[in-house]
C-alpha cells in the first residue's frame, strides 16, 4: 500500500484528492502548507508527495527545493500540481500536472512516478 502526502491550502481539494487516493487503496496523509508537510515527513514514511504550488506560507516551490536537498528525502517523488501555465522551472520537481486535475490523471501519474521512484542508498 502507497502512502501519499497530500498538499494544498484548500480543504476542497484535499478531500477530492483524498476520496481519490482513498479509492486506489493508497494510505493518504494531509498537510495545508509546506511546513505542515515537512512536520509529517520527518515523522512518517512517505512514498509521494501530491502538493500545490501556491500556498501561504512554505508553497510547493521550496517544499520540493528543502526535500530534493536533504538527503533523507530527496529519494520521495513529487509531483507539483498548480493553475499556473507555465510550471516553476527553477525546481526539480518528478512531475507537473496543471488544475483542474481529473481523478485518472492524478492516480495515473502517482501510479508513474512511485513506480519509477529511486530508493535511497542507505
Amino acid at each position: 500500500m502507497k502512502t501519499v502526502l497530500l498538499v494544498d491550502d484548500e480543504p476542497a481539494t484535499i478531500e477530492a484528492w483524498t476520496l481519490c487516493m482513498q479509492g486506489e487503496d493508497c494510505n493518504v496523509l494531509c498537510a495545508f502548507d509546506g511546513n505542515g508537510a515537512l512536520s509529517i515527513l520527518g515523522k512518517q514514511r512517505v512514498d509521494i508527495v501530491v502538493s500545490d504550488w501556491v500556498m501561504p506560507g512554505l508553497g510547493g516551490a521550496l517544499l520540493c527545493q528543502t526535500m530534493k536537498n536533504d538527503a533523507a528525502l530527496a529519494h520521495i517523488p513529487f509531483l507539483m500540481i498548480s493553475g499556473h501555465p507555465n510550471p516553476p522551472a527553477f525546481v526539480s520537481y518528478d512531475g507537473y500536472l496543471r488544475k483542474p486535475v481529473d481523478m485518472e490523471t492524478l492516480i495515473s501519474a502517482v501510479n508513474r512516478l512511485c513506480a519509477a521512484k529511486k530508493r535511497p542508498l542507505y
